[in-house]
């Protein structure tokens, strides 16, 4: 069983490599295209705000010379004038998860927003700066707001999806960041108790809980200044009309299995299609698969076993030897063993407090050393001075 759990770990290891490339492949791939995108729409910016510039100083300079503008004429990134590509309207470009929340981050965050579809909020950025409209939907993919139809910006629209006698440039409801705007509400004003729309510039959730059957979180909206609970707006309830096709909340919430101890839930050729039998990710076994790989492991532990029966004659006497050593036992010291260690021990504690003669005999060490090495250079400088015989010619 230990091989078979080992395969499984190794496969699921395996697995696990193999979605960290792919997912590493696919995020390196996202951020390319979110890169170009960027830089696209950077470019098509930048030549905008040029031709708006160069425009500016032709009407100044020719008055009412000055050329119509509301031509067809298209600039190099195939824009009309006075109009922009539908990704820049729309504000479709991806975002990472800290773009989101410095998107979102005066409203509470991304997970908690504070804001609502029927709040009302001031534009500050953009055409429509100072202008207040309620929020129809929000895109939380994009952190953007989806306003009512009279925020408007003109989009050139595709030849494919042109109709005909229709102009290429076609006006569309706009979409705002969320960072772009601010909630408005009423509020009394302390000193008149007037009251009069406030511009709130921070939101932080309060009271946050989750709620597990419907997998949703609910909280409560606080201005941070002024401890002030900013209501929810009120959302009409919707209205499902049920359907010919549609499957009725009676039929669904009908008792239709009442399972039995007296059976199985399931048969077992069912279990076997939901829970692969063959699979090398299964972990659980039935008794039989298991005994069968247990008697299989003790075959291959008694053919090793079966090996030591064919010994060479070293390896028994080798072995009678072991037997006998560990028949004998640990050794154990006697007490003149004991006694002598302890002579040992105590000399050489003598020696170690004696520091003076310890010293001496070091010293009459060392000079019988050197008086050694002495006579040995004198030896090999009397052997180099001798004359040698040369040989005869």
């Amino acid at each position: 069983m230990d091989k078979i759990l080992r395969r499984v770990a190794m496969a699921e290891r395996q697995v696990t490599k193999r979605i960290k490339r792919k997912t590493q492949r696919r995020f390196q791939l996202d951020k390319k295209e979110r890169m170009k995108e960027i830089k696209r729409h950077r470019q098509e910016v930048g030549e905008d705000m040029r031709q708006a510039i160069v425009a500016r100083h032709e009407d100044l300079k020719l008055g009412p010379m000055a050329p119509n503008r509301d031509t067809g004429k298209v600039n190099e990134f195939g824009n009309p004038y006075g109009a922009i590509s539908v990704d820049r309207a729309l504000l479709h470009s991806q975002l990472t998860p800290e773009q989101k929340e410095a998107r979102c981050a005066w409203a509470g965050g991304s997970k908690n927003l504070c804001l609502a579809p029927g709040d009302r909020v001031v534009i500050l950025e953009g055409p429509y700066k100072g202008k207040i409209v309620p929020i129809k939907n929000i895109r939380t993919s994009t952190m953007v707001l989806e306003m009512d139809d009279e925020l408007k910006t003109n989009v050139k629209i595709p030849e494919y999806l042109r109709q005909e006698e229709s102009t290429p440039v076609e006006p569309i409801s706009m979409a705002i960041p969320i960072s772009a705007v601010r909630l408005v509400y009423p509020l009394p004003d302390p000193s008149t108790d007037h009251v009069r729309d406030v511009i709130i510039r921070e939101l932080k959730p309060i009271n946050i809980h989750h709620d597990r059957p419907t997998r949703r979180s609910y909280f409560n909206r606080l201005v941070p200044g002024l401890n002030v609970t900013i209501p929810w707006p009120t959302v009409p309830a919707v209205k499902h009309i049920d359907h010919p096709v549609d499957t009725l909340r009676i039929e669904v919430e009908e008792k239709t299995y009442i399972p039995t101890l007296l059976r199985p839930p399931m048969p077992e050729q069912v279990i076997d299609e939901l829970r692969n039998r063959y699979g090398k990710f299964r972990t659980r076994h039935t008794e039989e698969y298991i005994a069968k790989i247990q008697a299989q492991e003790d075959e291959k532990k008694a053919r090793r076993r079966s090996v030591d029966t064919m010994l060479q004659p070293v390896q028994e006497y080798n072995r009678k030897l072991r037997e006998l050593r560990r028949e004998r036992g640990q050794p154990v010291l006697t007490d003149e063993m004991l006694e002598r260690i302890g002579q040992v021990i105590a000399k050489n504690q003598a020696l170690r407090k004696s520091g003076g003669v310890v010293s001496a005999e070091l010293e009459k060490r060392k000079k019988a050393d050197e008086e050694l090495k002495k006579a040995v250079e004198s030896l090999s400088i009397a052997e180099e001075t001798t004359p040698v015989d040369q040989p005869k010619a």
